[in-house]
């Protein structure tokens, strides 16, 4: 009897590890799983510096749809430019405008495809006329 009961609570305890592994596979594994990591772009050197803007160059990243652009005055970028807080632009260029004369303004890039979003390109700047 004694024996039965050790097999039927080893026999228990394997379907509940069974069961706990099965639960822990099927709760890990979700549509995420296919989740999307795209590269940081690479910024170009700035070109037609005026004193009221700038074009910002980059390099095109495979499979994004779009990119956003933070401008700042402040190299941490703790305050943005108004309307360059990770602002929507495709292409592999966009002219920044509306800028104050002789200032330095720092800027980043993102990549963006669907929902996910890369980090930050490396932080350049450029100075208005």
């Amino acid at each position: 009897m004694k024996r039965v009961i050790q097999n039927t609570l080893s026999n228990r305890l394997s379907m509940l590890l069974l069961l706990c592994a099965v639960l822990f596979v099927t709760a890990s594994c979700s549509d995420d799983d296919d989740a999307v990591i795209i590269a940081a772009p690479t910024l170009g050197n700035t070109s037609a510096i005026t004193a009221t803007g700038f074009t910002v160059n980059w390099t095109a990243v495979t499979g994004a749809d779009k990119y956003l652009l933070d401008v700042s005055t402040s190299n941490n970028f703790a305050t943005t430019v108004t309307g360059f807080s990770k602002k929507e632009v495709t292409g592999t260029s966009t002219n920044v405008t509306g800028l104050t004369a002789q200032t330095k303004y720092y800027f980043r890039l993102y990549a963006k495809k669907g929902t996910a979003t890369s980090v930050a390109s490396t932080t350049k700047d450029a100075t208005t006329l």
